[in-house]
């Protein structure tokens, strides 16, 4: 399993996303990455947000927990934080900027862009919420439901309970 540090950053209510491309496709992912030996979560995100966006960021809090589990051996833990900008008056290029309503925000990997427009609009959940598996299935990805959330709380003491 490998552990990954994500960031959901938002800039005039659109979110800062990173771009890549593998195999001649390109793909938008929250920025963040992998969790290096000896490095904290939190170090990781703001190395990582760097690394893909040239950004600074500032770690606000852990929101999501969710799990990629699929084929070829794929197995990530995904941390995903509220980030702010270390210089808020700093302007994002546009091309790293995604509208949450967006047809393109749909493409976003992790694939919670659905639960990030909820809570951006309703208001961030008090505590870190347990997604589960959000790998989207290869055959029709566009039938992916919205994850649903479960406070962290809530996950923990129905897991000590069994």
């Amino acid at each position: 399993m490998r552990v990954k540090a994500r960031a959901v950053i938002l800039q005039g209510g659109k979110l800062v996303v990173s771009r890549e491309r593998r195999r001649g496709v390109e793909h938008v992912l929250l920025p963040g990455g992998r969790v290096q030996d000896g490095e904290s979560i939190s170090e990781a995100l703001i190395r990582e947000v760097a690394e893909e966006t040239g950004l600074a960021v500032v770690p606000e809090r852990l929101l999501y927990v969710a799990e990629v589990v699929g084929s070829y051996g794929v197995h990530d833990l995904n941390l995903i934080w509220l980030a702010e900008l270390r210089d808020a008056q700093l302007a994002v290029e546009p091309r790293a900027l995604v509208a949450l309503d967006s047809p393109e925000g749909q493409s976003i990997m992790p694939p919670i862009i659905d639960q990030i427009a909820a809570d951006a609009a309703g208001g961030w959940a008090n505590e870190p919420r347990w997604l589960g598996n959000v790998r989207r299935p290869p055959v029709d990805p566009t039938s992916a439901a919205v994850p649903s959330a479960e406070p962290w709380s809530d996950h923990q003491q129905r897991h000590e309970r069994e």
